[in-house]
């Protein structure tokens, strides 16, 4: 019963990590012409956030010692709260940009501390439960990119501001099922701090950062690319909702299949080729190849975020050891994965054609695919390259025995 608990607020927490990023790429058009911004402009409001989450996670250590883990993610929701609901009453480009600082740092903190919790209480079932983490991120945005464009026929402020019920009802339910076992407690451990000096992070880092600006670049510019082809904003919206259901399916998928089937390694090329090849889909102008490379593009990227949120646990030996894994992964990921979105703006300025971003997309699943073929494979580290160098060396003193 208690583990149903845990997994019910894991999924109804991780609804809301979305909402304040999601909410915002169906409204590009209308915010743009109602605050006279430019493409630049606009993408940092998607784009502060994400690098936020990479900036502030660097504070996921100290604010678990300080505060503990429960009462660390309940300040967070509450935040996360304020920060989404402040847009219904402030609408200006600047009171936008502040709130997308305050959703950043809610979700750095949020993110590993909630890793660390899966972590905790499911050691033998980390695949499955990131599955149902994944999903449940998923819900959240589907229904924001879904529903943002109709709650804004009253005003885009009050369709961003409105999503803040949901993370207040996640506030509440955090509170009475977790605050009650929720101490200040400070944590003692042989970890000292993030592992700065473990190749292993970094690879991860690499490939965190190259999928997440992936999944923000198309989250941000897709229904712009297809209102240039021709579709309705709405009919864009609607498509926009149809790549983060598939995304959100397979992100529970792969990661089950995953625990039965092929290495890391496999799956990583096969998510790679399904999302070239829906970019090749989306640079012609035929209906159904469009929606044919939404769907693969979704499935790669389903793949890529499980994968990339599983990794740090797979490598890491107990909670806190998991949310510092996670904590640098995610921070210098988002870091990364936040910079893309706003460069793709940058040149869409310049080159004035949502094309580019579809060229940005090949570049990065090039460079992921690149690493894992010349790499050894991201699930090889140093920890079980030193386990099998001391089985040989005890094989060898046994031998000689």
């Amino acid at each position: 019963m208690k583990n149903r608990k845990i997994i019910f607020v894991v999924c109804i927490v991780a609804l809301n990590l979305r909402l304040g990023i999601s909410s915002i790429p169906p409204l590009i058009g209308l915010i743009k012409q109602d605050l006279l911004l430019s493409n630049f402009q606009v993408s940092l409001l998607t784009s502060i956030p994400v690098i936020c989450m990479g900036i502030m996670a660097f504070g996921v250590k100290r604010m678990q010692q300080q505060l503990g883990r429960d009462w660390s993610i309940l300040i967070c929701l509450i935040l996360l709260t304020i920060g989404m609901g402040s847009r219904m009453v402030f609408s200006n480009y600047w009171s936008l940009v502040v709130s997308a600082i305050v959703i950043g740092f809610a979700i750095a903190i949020i993110g590993p501390l909630l890793s660390g919790l899966i972590k905790e209480y499911f050691p033998q079932q980390t695949g499955l439960l990131i599955g149902v983490y994944s999903i449940s991120m998923g819900v959240g945005s589907a229904a924001a990119s879904n529903f943002s464009l109709s709650l804004a026929k009253n005003s885009w402020s009050f369709a961003l501001g409105s999503w803040s019920i949901l993370t207040l009802i996640a506030g509440i339910v955090w509170f009475f099922i977790m605050g009650k076992q929720a101490t200040r407690s400070t944590f003692t451990h042989a970890s000292s701090g993030f592992p700065l000096k473990r190749s292993q992070a970094w690879k991860m880092v690499l490939f965190f950062g190259l999928q997440s600006g992936m999944f923000y670049g198309v989250s941000t510019w897709l229904v712009e690319l297809l209102v240039q082809k021709g579709f309705s904003r709405g009919e864009a919206s609607h498509y926009l909702t149809l790549f983060v259901i598939v995304q959100m399916f397979f992100s529970f998928i792969i990661p089950v299949l995953m625990d039965h089937w092929g290495s890391t390694r496999s799956w990583i090329l096969l998510c790679g080729c399904l999302i070239l090849l829906g970019v090749g889909c989306l640079m012609t102008t035929v209906s159904l190849l469009l929606i044919i490379g939404i769907l693969l593009i979704g499935f790669g990227l389903g793949g890529y975020f499980p994968i990339a949120m599983l990794l740090p646990l797979q490598a890491s030996d107990d909670p806190l050891e998991a949310s510092l894994w996670t904590g640098m992964v995610q921070s210098f990921g988002y870091i990364v994965g936040g910079i893309i979105p706003i460069l793709l703006g940058f040149l869409v300025d310049i080159f004035q054609s949502f094309d580019v971003f579809l060229y940005g997309m090949i570049s990065l699943c090039g460079g992921v695919l690149l690493l894992t073929i010349q790499g050894r494979g991201y699930e090889h580290d140093e920890k079980s390259e030193s386990s099998e160098r001391d089985d040989s060396t005890a094989g060898k003193i046994h031998r000689a025995k």
